[in-house]
């Protein structure tokens, strides 16, 4: 599961978040009109925020924890790309999985969902997220 890069760079991630999670593919397509495979080695200006929610978040990882019966290897790839950007260095980073991923889990059956395919850091900084907005952390967290 751990991956060699100690730092992600801007203009790594979108090629690391292809890598880890392909599925994301065609919305990384979409987003900047050209093959994903082009556009993350292409010049163009990637928005981590936009890559995040639309390639990310929206089309993958949210309907799959909606589902009876999630792919669980999916997921535990798409986690594991999560627990990088929160260990990042970079505040950059740090922001963008606080605001386009961890702040999906204030639902609390998609939190429910996704605690068993988050690992030791993301489900530390999950709760830190709950607690300062004084909400319950479930239990699954502080395992």
């Amino acid at each position: 599961m751990g991956h060699l890069m100690s730092e992600i760079r801007g203009e790594d991630f979108p090629a690391l978040l292809l890598g880890m999670v392909p599925e994301t593919a065609e919305h990384i397509a979409a987003l900047y009109e050209m093959p994903a495979e082009q556009a993350v080695v292409s010049e163009a200006r990637f928005d981590t925020y936009a890559l995040l929610q639309e390639a990310f978040m929206e089309p993958v990882v949210l309907p799959e924890l909606g589902k009876n019966v999630p792919d669980a290897e999916l997921l535990g790839r798409c986690f594991d790309l999560v627990d990088l950007l929160v260990q990042s260095s970079s505040q950059h980073f740090t922001d963008a999985v606080y605001f386009q991923v961890l702040e999906e889990f204030f639902d609390r059956d998609r939190l429910e969902k996704a605690i068993p395919f988050m690992q030791k850091r993301t489900r530390e900084r999950t709760a830190d997220m709950l607690s300062g907005h004084e909400l319950p952390v479930p239990e699954g967290l502080l395992g």
